[in-house]
């Protein structure tokens, strides 16, 4: 008996049934992001998922949930582990270096102790400098039983006002940092309003982060069998190191007061957010020019003029509040810089946990 099928009712049905997932997936809100494969079929990752264009090695996924349970960090804190976070920017995350020669996995080689713990550094940078950025990460972060955080910024990480990317897919977590410690982001009402609709929380909605999510999962093959995040080789860019002779700064001229655009409110509040846990604040090193080109510009970056400010406001700053304070802005020579601005060479991390080892001491070590 020949059955015949109706094209039209396979297709409202179909339909239909396309439909009713969507509304369940709206209704049950699955936390998928909480779900990995990592460190249980795959080791955790050193560094936090992020995509660099036409490199298949990479991924974006900004839900702090599923960036740290990819992590080597969501793995159980070992009763000899003295735990160090590491929060911050590109340069921290290790832009142009391979996962295992960034500052973190560096300093876990050499072995070293705090009193009778082995120091044991997490990698929690995040590429784009933004304070806000950091303070969300920070408060994921302690719930991981951190000792100590090191938060390294500069400049920009304090100025930054946009609302990016990571921020929207956090938002929540965002907006109770804000709220909570009254935090002057301009951005904030931008944040407010928007609002994911019922479009946005269905599972049609969603396709671009869940593919992401899936390709994190996916990633944990090659991760396991190759220990490459990254594909370095693909990144080879000739680095810019021409500092101009432009004095503005973001449309600012060298006449103009920056201490009113500064979050030092930020950094209260990650203290706040740590709470007995210790902080190390560090104002990173920066590439600095010739002598003879730097009568405007330190690099490609900055300015004279708006660093110095910035710096002698930062001093201020730490010195009134009490902060445990470390200024490496000129500890580093230039040659071990991949390019004109923050990013260091495997050489200059070696360089910068040299600057860090010595204060750890002071910082909880018994």
């Amino acid at each position: 008996m020949k059955i015949e099928v109706d094209p039209v009712r396979v297709l409202v049905k179909a339909l239909c049934l396309f439909v009713l997932i969507n509304l369940l997936y709206v209704w049950i809100d699955p936390q998928v992001s909480r779900a990995s494969a990592y460190t249980s079929i795959f080791p955790g990752r050193t560094r936090l998922p992020f995509g660099i264009s036409g490199d298949p090695y990479t991924v974006t996924v900004e839900d702090v949930n599923a960036m740290f349970a990819s992590h080597l960090i969501s793995s159980p804190k070992g009763s000899n582990e003295f735990r160090v976070l590491l929060i911050g920017d590109s340069s921290i995350w290790g832009e142009g270096l391979g996962a295992y020669e960034v500052i973190s996995e560096q300093w876990n080689q050499l072995d070293l102790k705090c009193g009778e713990k082995m120091i044991k550094a997490y990698n929690l940078g995040y590429p784009h400098p933004s304070v806000i950025k950091d303070l969300v990460l920070l408060d994921k972060a302690v719930a991981y039983e951190p000792d100590l955080v090191i938060w390294f910024v500069t400049l920009n990480t304090l100025v930054s006002q946009r609302v990016n990317p990571f921020l929207v897919a956090n938002r929540e977590r965002a907006l109770s940092v804000l709220t909570s410690y009254d935090i002057d982001f301009k951005q904030s009402k931008k944040l407010m309003e928007d609002v994911p609709g019922f479009y946005e929380r269905t599972l049609i909605g969603q396709r671009s982060d869940l593919a992401r999510q899936i390709k994190l999962q996916s990633l944990g093959i090659l991760w396991t069998a190759t220990r490459a995040d990254t594909n370095i080789l693909a990144q080879k860019a000739p680095p810019n190191f021409d500092v101009g002779d432009n004095p503005r700064y973001r449309g600012m001229e060298p006449s103009e007061d920056i201490h009113d655009l500064l979050l030092f409110s930020a950094l209260t509040a990650g203290h706040n957010l740590a709470d007995t846990v210790p902080v190390l604040v560090v104002n990173q090193p920066i590439y600095i020019a010739k002598e003879t080109q730097i009568t405007v510009r330190y690099n490609v970056v900055y300015p004279r003029w708006v660093y110095d400010q910035y710096r002698e406001a930062f001093q201020s700053q730490a010195q009134s509040a009490g902060w445990n304070y470390l200024d490496l802005w000129n500890t580093v020579p230039r040659e071990y810089f991949l390019d004109g601005g923050l990013h260091l060479s495997a050489a200059g991390e070696r360089l910068l946990i040299e600057e860090l080892s010595p204060v750890l001491p002071s910082l909880g070590c018994q």
